[in-house]
């Protein structure tokens, strides 16, 4: 029951607007989306309780990526119906930049490294990531989680 009473809570963060949801989302959201959000040392216990089931309730989910800003490259589901670090998990663990953002990479203002180099295989998925990274289009508005 408490799963789904949190999960709950967080429907209705997304879907409602009230005082508590203002304040939540000024507190922990700011300008980040349900997907990038993460523990801090800082947090309520009840934030805390509310992102053990953030997995949970984001299954299925997916970003309608427009501007990139706040979609995370490697974390988020934006360009495949899982994230890239799903399809592609060993160039993520070698990745220097696991936080970037879409519009980050897209725009050149971080370029992707790893610590070693890929093998063959592994740079020939990294290829055919790229290039269907290259062919996504940005928009001007915000980015919608669905």
């Amino acid at each position: 029951m408490n799963v789904s009473l949190l999960s709950k809570w967080w429907w209705k963060l997304e879907q409602e607007e009230g005082l508590w949801q203002e304040i939540v989302k000024a507190k922990y959201l700011k300008n980040k989306t349900i997907f990038s959000v993460s523990h801090k040392n800082t947090d309520s216990a009840i934030w805390s309780d509310l992102l053990k089931v953030k997995e949970l309730y984001l299954q299925g989910r997916s970003i309608r990526m427009n501007n990139g800003q706040k979609t995370r490259f490697w974390s988020d589901p934006w360009l495949y119906d899982k994230p890239i670090h799903n399809i592609a998990p060993v160039p993520f663990i070698l990745c220097e930049q696991n936080d970037a953002s879409v519009a980050d990479v897209k725009s050149g203002r971080v370029l992707i490294s790893f610590r070693r180099w890929l093998t063959s295989e592994l740079q020939t998925c990294w290829d055919m990531i790229l290039s269907d990274v290259h062919n996504a289009e940005l928009s001007e508005s915000d980015d919608i989680i669905l």
